[in-house]
Parts: structure tokens; sequence; C-alpha cells
């Protein structure tokens, strides 16, 4: 989880697309060096981990990407930690995770079963608190996070960042969009269509709330003569909704009000179900 924290962070996405690159391999390379107790009896576990700035020397050189890049005195636990934190919060506009990482910290909960009640995690001078809280919110975000959808999105490509296959796409109403290549081969395509107009071809990959995060491309183009409809990028498909609840009354109740509840007109389940056969016309 702390490899996909970093790559989210500098990178922009937590999944991985083939082999991790070598500068994300040394910034997870978190080691166990000891372990101590305190007076109260807590355990505390001493980690390794080397600084962001060495361990990815070359993102850390080329100017500043995503918002959420850390700090180069950071270290990959610095970072996971501020996703712990984040995810408590429950943030749904957050930049800090994705549906990838949401669903791993989701799968945590096991990890607070039995003696383990809580972890706290350095971040400098704070530390964040990892426990069972953390994964029930990890899952409820992930329930909200609506599916990443196929999308075709045409603008101008303001900027590229080679060593983490990162671009930004300017729509024409001057919005930003991120991007990010699944095949680093279009690398070569992306520095000759720089500050023109292109299409990318991909998935949009949206926040809990419904906002764009980022479009994982597929591939990109030129994107002369696109047409207007795809300047903008689609809203998702649909919302993950929560599982619905049934309760049982001394009566079972049927028809609209069984599943809304009490139905504020006078209507009948057969006139309201006529109402929607003409909607859909």
């Amino acid at each position: 989880m702390m490899s996909s924290s970093v790559r989210m962070a500098i990178e922009g996405t937590g999944a991985h697309v083939g082999a991790p690159p070598a500068w994300l391999r040394r910034a997870s390379d978190v080691r166990f060096v000891g372990i101590s107790e305190r007076n109260n009896c807590d355990t505390v576990l001493h980690l390794q981990a080397p600084l962001l700035g060495e361990a990815a020397e070359d993102v850390y050189s080329q100017s500043t990407f995503w918002d959420t890049k850390p700090s180069p005195e950071d270290t990959a636990i610095n970072v996971f930690a501020r996703v712990t934190r984040e995810v408590r919060q429950g943030n749904p506009d957050s930049t800090l995770y994705d549906l990838h990482l949401l669903r791993h910290l989701s799968h945590t909960k096991r990890l607070f079963q039995h003696k383990l009640l809580s972890m706290e995690v350095p971040d400098n001078a704070e530390t964040a608190e990892f426990d069972r809280e953390v994964a029930v919110r990890a899952a409820e975000l992930t329930q909200r996070t609506p599916s990443p959808r196929q999308v075709r999105v045409a603008g101008h490509l303001d900027m590229i960042r080679h060593s983490t296959r990162s671009f930004e796409l300017l729509l024409e109403e001057g919005k930003a969009v991120r991007g990010v290549l699944e095949d680093a081969d279009y690398l070569d395509t992306l520095r000759d269509l720089l500050g023109a107009k292109v299409v990318v071809v991909g998935k949009a990959v949206y926040r809990p709330s419904g906002s764009l995060l980022r479009i994982d491309a597929q591939a990109v183009a030129a994107g002369t003569g696109e047409s207007k409809l795809f300047f903008r990028v689609p809203p998702p498909i649909e919302h993950r909704l929560a599982t619905v609840r049934y309760r049982f009354g001394e009566q079972a109740r049927r028809g609209v009000p069984g599943f809304f509840g009490t139905w504020p007109g006078e209507e009948s389940d057969e006139e309201l179900l006529g109402m929607l056969k003409e909607m859909r016309g």
C-alpha cells in the first residue's frame, strides 16, 4: 500500500500498469530494522525508508506536476500517513487516492480482528492513526466511487512528464485535465504533439464525489478537425448506490410505498407506472 500511495502522489495513479519503474521500487523500499516497547506497553516497530528526493531523483529534478507531489524530504511512510488521515476524514474530492488504492485499504480490516487495535504512522511532527475505522471508511468511499468509463476527449496538450508517463490536457473552457499513459510507447507521440490540439482515448477515472480524477490514456493522436462534442469530459454514467435495506413491519408494504416509503400523492401504483412509461416515450 505504501508503494501505491507513493505512486498516487507522484504519478497520479495508484495502479501498476506493467512493471513498476525503478524510482518507485527504490522509494517504497521500507525495511523493518528493530522493535521496542514504550512505558505503556505499546509495541514500536522501527522502520527505515529512503528520502523520496534521493530515491526518485530524476522525478524530482523536473518541475512540479501534480499538486500532491510530496516534499523530497518525505518518505513513503509519510505519504501513507497522509493517505490514511485523508481516508479517515472521508474526503470525497481527495487527490490522494483512487479506486484501486481505496480497495486495498478496505481489505485491511482483517488486520484488526484480533489483538491489534491500531497503529500510529508518523508524518514528520504528526502521526496518523491507522485502524479498523480507516478500512471501513475506505470501503464506504469505494462504494461511492463511480466506475471508470471509456471516453474520447480533445484539448491542447499543455504539459508532459516523461519519467511518470503523465501529461496535462487543457480543455477549451480552460480546465486542466490530468492524464496518465498506459503504454509508454506513446511518449514519442506526445513529444511531437506538445502544444498542439490532440484527442485522447482512454478511461475517465472519477473521485467518490463524481468529479474527474484523471484519464488513463490508451491512445493519443492529433486532434485537428475533432468535433466540439469531445472538448469536454463526460460525467460518470452512474454513482454507486448504497444497498437498499427493507424493514418489515407488522404488515408488508408493496408497490411504490414499499420501496420508497409513503408516497405523498394520491396516485395509485398503476397510475405512477403509466406516468413513467410516458416519460420514457
